[in-house]
């Protein structure tokens, strides 16, 4: 479930968002009342610049449609669609990847269509492939260029007595 809740399902006078999700609301409503007054610089580079963990561009859209619909403007989804290409790692998938959260890895992908970063990050391409394969259950193995998460898909066949150390570097 998303941390958003919709105006029908929050109780009367409470915020739709956590506490710690201000910079975003406040961005995003920014870019709402800039487009609406046709300013058209800057608001992707406002999305992009809030979201800092990789857990948050996940967040934008689930605010977004709670708020205002599903309709999402290209400058909310080309900052995000940014934040996914700088946030999105192996690291980042294991720990905010999970059923519980609203907007799942795969399911931001699907909406902003981020561009990976190939020249720093040759890995982020198959990220991005494996988080949709994992959003949409096709079971596929996991690419070889993704270390840690291919180490994290093993431990549960090492004894426990074993695991510590198991999967890092020699």
């Amino acid at each position: 479930m998303s941390e958003f809740n919709t105006p029908a399902t929050r109780p009367a006078g409470s915020s739709p968002v956590k506490t710690g999700r201000a910079p975003i609301v406040a961005a995003l409503e920014a870019v709402r009342a800039r487009l609406a007054a046709g300013e058209q610089g800057m608001n992707r580079q406002l999305v992009d610049s809030v979201l800092q963990r990789a857990d948050e561009p996940g967040e934008a859209p689930a605010y977004w449609t709670s708020r205002h619909g599903r309709a999402i403007p290209k400058p909310v989804k080309r900052g995000v669609a940014d934040a996914v290409a700088r946030l999105y790692t192996e690291r980042g998938l294991l720990k905010y990847d999970t059923d519980s959260r609203g907007y799942r890895f795969g399911d931001v992908i699907d909406l902003v269509h981020p561009a990976p970063d190939a020249g720093r990050r040759p890995w982020q391409g198959d990220l991005f492939a494996h988080a949709l394969d994992r959003r949409h259950k096709r079971d596929k193995p996991i690419p070889e260029s993704l270390r840690m998460l291919r180490a994290r898909a093993e431990l549960p066949a090492v004894p426990v007595t074993e695991r510590r150390g198991h999967g890092r570097r020699p």
